[in-house]
């Protein structure tokens, strides 16, 4: 097996991180494709007919121990990158990092219904509460053998999972009245699992002296397979609502229709709440579930590997072979829009993870975003600024030309030399409209 300390230092002491939800273009009225992932009930009333995705990739890493000194992205991308140093932990320190791949894909709007299909692969890591001084050792290449410390940590949380998603969008007004449209939606996902590695460490206090780790007191779970398509299956959903003050009645609308002349009709202000990744994978095939406590010496601790740990002498309770069912990044998230008139938007975007952290699988990431954006049919440009996890913030900038996407959540190291905690990338190519099928001109 990997050697387990390695694997963790991979994501913490990472040479150069590439966005959370895309905010640039998640509220977008004219990218259904990706709006669907944050309220599912956005393919309504969305002001393009049909929207196809060939392609898309959404890569985002952050963390508040670890920084790249002075990083620039003209210097990066001639492989002049400042080894990473250790910073101020903060609160709670904490490591994320996500991949996304966006597949083919289909959401059209009309009349009083959006639909659609779409298929993405998933990865994402997340590590939480490694005390900052085991950090420390666990990032210096040499050990001190006269170095002398104490761990005490307490829910210290490491999940890691990947998953493709076989998905359909569906939405509806139900309800069109005077100058207010409310509509529902939904996302129903087929999910084959690919891999779940997934700790927690509930307790620990011990002694580090040179690279013996002399351990008084553990408790921990340990959950995870052995990677392979198929591993696992499940079922996941998302669900959301809109209600929208529009500037005009809307009685006798009908979004991108003949029957309402093929104008659409602006909205004073857009309110929205949504669940989000509802649901669980069960993995069976290679699995391994363990359950450790008591206390033990472990020497050479920077090369200790899994099964050295298993093979010591705690108590441990494990089962090979059985089923482990993980769940998903279940979150909620609200958001409002303003209409400022003149293509002129302002969005307020709250993602809140609700899953705990003794549930097996991940926990989303919290995030609180204010996005102002000009946007028209065939262009949009958006700066959202994000306090990720309400405490750290970032400067992003996305640009959409038709369906051709691209932006990130941390623009400054793109303009400026800065200290980098994280980094951020996420583009999409596709077609707006499919000619055969178009009910109003372009």
């Amino acid at each position: 097996m990997k050697n387990i300390f390695t694997a963790l230092l991979l994501f913490i002491v990472v040479k150069i991180a590439f966005p959370q939800e895309r905010m640039g273009v998640a509220n977008s009225n004219y990218s259904s494709i990706n709006s669907i992932f944050l309220n599912p009930a956005s393919s309504v009333d969305c002001r393009t007919y049909v929207q196809i995705n060939l392609v898309g990739a959404n890569i985002y890493a952050m963390n508040n121990q670890v920084y790249i000194p002075q990083l620039n992205f003209k210097e990066a991308l001639g492989g002049n990158i400042q080894d990473p140093k250790l910073g101020s932990t903060g609160i709670n320190p904490f490591v994320y990092a996500k991949a996304e791949v966006n597949g083919p894909s289909v959401v059209f709007s009309n009349q009083e219904i959006g639909a659609g299909f779409f298929t993405r692969g998933r990865a994402e890591f997340t590590l939480n509460n490694l005390p900052s001084e085991l950090t420390q050792f666990l990032a210096d290449k040499e050990v001190d053998t006269a170095s002398s410390f104490e761990v005490d940590a307490k829910n210290t949380r490491i999940g890691q999972m990947s998953w493709v998603e076989w998905g359909g969008n569906f939405g509806k007004m139900i309800f069109k009245h005077s100058k207010t449209i409310i509509a529902v939606g939904g996302n129903a996902k087929y999910i084959t699992g690919v891999n779940i590695a997934y700790g927690n460490i509930y307790r620990l206090k011990a002694q580090v002296s040179g690279n013996q780790l002399d351990v008084n007191n553990l408790s921990a779970k340990a959950r995870y397979n052995q990677p392979g398509w198929g591993a696992g299956n499940g079922f996941g959903m998302d669900v959301g609502i809109t209600y929208k003050k529009m500037l005009n009645f809307v009685d006798s609308y009908f979004a991108n229709s003949p029957k309402s002349g093929c104008k659409f009709i602006d909205y004073k202000y857009k309110l929205g709440f949504s669940l989000l990744d509802i649901g669980a994978i069960k993995f069976s095939d290679n699995t391994f579930k363990g359950d450790i406590s008591g206390s033990s010496t472990i020497t050479d601790f920077k090369n200790v590997k899994i099964d050295s740990i298993l093979q010591s002498d705690f108590d441990l309770k494990q089962q090979r072979n059985v089923p482990v069912w993980a769940t998903l990044p279940t979150a909620f998230s609200i958001q409002a829009d303003f209409n400022l008139n003149h293509h002129f938007y302002v969005n307020a975007t709250l993602v809140q993870g609700i899953t705990t952290a003794r549930m097996v699988g991940l926990q989303h990431a919290n995030l609180l975003s204010v996005t102002p954006r000009f946007e028209t049919r065939n262009f949009e440009i958006a700066t959202p600024f994000t306090l990720y996890r309400y405490i750290y913030p970032q400067m992003g900038a996305a640009l959409r030309f038709r369906t051709f996407v691209i932006g990130t959540d941390n623009v400054l190291p793109m303009l400026t030399r800065s200290n980098t905690y994280g980094a951020s990338i996420y583009f999409n190519l596709g077609f707006i409209t499919i000619v055969i099928l178009k009910p109003c001109p372009s």
